[in-house]
């Protein structure tokens, strides 16, 4: 992926301008009240050539990284659904929810150890999505379980 620059009076673009065109996006990081917490950098790419997953679906590593993903990611939601206004927690859920809350928060400061070296700052890598720090921690875990 390209990092975009833009002269003025354009500041940002989003999504493809002509079919099969050049794709451009913005990340945009929120706090669970919707507050910005950082972006991303601009970004350019094109997508050349697609894969068919019909006639060529993932098999092996892949497939297993895509399994564990996606049980990371059915236990991260599960987790997330005690944070939301209209749930009615048990006393389990909401320690589990604490937890997480403040190994993220602690992380902010500095990077778990075992979160992967950011390749730009050569430190860990500090995750500024809550969702995103949760669903890594657990995929590091089940990979770890499946070693």
């Amino acid at each position: 992926m390209a990092e975009a620059i833009f002269k003025e009076p354009i500041r940002e673009m989003h999504g493809s301008y002509t079919k099969d065109g050049t794709i451009f996006r913005r990340k945009t990081y929120r706090d669970s009240n919707g507050n910005v917490k950082g972006v991303g950098v601009k970004e350019a790419y094109t997508i050349v050539n697609p894969r068919d997953w019909k006639k060529n679906p993932a098999t092996g590593k892949e497939l297993e990284h895509q399994l564990l993903f996606r049980q990371a990611s059915a236990e991260t939601k599960r987790i997330l659904l005690a944070a939301k206004p209209e749930a009615t927690p048990t006393a389990e859920e909401l320690a589990t929810l604490r937890y997480w809350e403040s190994r993220f928060n602690a992380q902010m400061k500095k990077g778990e150890p075992e979160a992967p070296i950011d390749p730009k700052t050569k430190k860990h890598k500090i995750y500024i999505r809550f969702d995103a720090f949760i669903r890594t921690c657990l995929l590091r875990q089940l990979k770890a379980q499946t070693n």
